[in-house]
């Protein structure tokens, strides 16, 4: 999923568990860890594929523009 309504709501899927983690771990009286911890993993998680989708798409484009640029011309 490279399209850029996926990477959208990929990071905002993620913000949103490392969101409902943290107000889990900060709110909860009782299991806050056991709650909070597993949102807060998932979102970094998603978070972190959204960023390194994002990073190898720029690096693909970088090398299809790089080997279609044309050679200086040689006397």
């Amino acid at each position: 999923m490279n399209t850029a309504s996926g990477v959208f709501f990929t990071w905002f899927l993620g913000l949103v568990f490392v969101a409902g983690g943290i107000v889990f771990m900060l709110f909860l009286d009782v299991n806050n860890l056991l709650y909070g911890m597993p949102y807060l993993v998932i979102g970094a998680l998603l978070c972190y594929g959204a960023f390194r989708l994002q990073v190898s798409v720029k690096k693909k484009a970088a090398a299809e523009h790089a080997e279609s640029a044309e050679p200086p011309p040689t006397a």
